[in-house]
């Protein structure tokens, strides 16, 4: 199975921010074009998750968002964003995956197919976008 590319620098992730965003229980798919300066070699990821979005109750009623939670649910994000990467994300595109409490307990099938939406959601937006641009020079013309 082909390695995913990963984003590394701070600046990537705050730059997928402001992108365009698909939220699902289990995670928040943000995606923006590539600079123009990086284009190559097909899309980034980046994964993150954070102590607080995977947190349960602990002992003493105490919530708690160890590691091992936070790996786990990074784990079964990067494979589900492996399996379904290669036919829906573009190759111009970088993608962060921002976990949730729910990808520790999401049954894998919906995960993947919660994935599969996301991309096309998050791309949807452009297609309509082009449609609307089209439409409107069809009507000047």
């Amino acid at each position: 199975m082909a390695r995913l590319r990963t984003l590394k620098d701070r600046r990537d992730f705050v730059r997928l921010k402001s992108g365009r965003r698909w939220v699902t229980p289990a995670f928040v798919l943000q995606a923006a074009p590539q600079p123009e300066d990086i284009k190559a070699g097909g899309p980034r990821f980046g994964f993150t998750v954070s102590r607080h979005a995977v947190a349960h109750q602990g002992p003493q009623g105490r919530k708690r968002g160890g590691a091992v939670r936070r790996n786990r649910a990074r784990r079964r994000l990067k494979e589900a964003v492996r399996r379904v990467a290669p036919v829906d994300a573009r190759p111009d595109f970088d993608y962060v995956v921002v976990g949730r409490a729910a990808a520790l307990e999401r049954d894998f099938d919906d995960l993947l197919k919660d994935l599969q939406k996301a991309f096309a959601k998050v791309h949807g937006a452009e297609r309509q976008a082009k449609r609307h641009r089209a439409s409107q020079r069809a009507k000047g013309a």
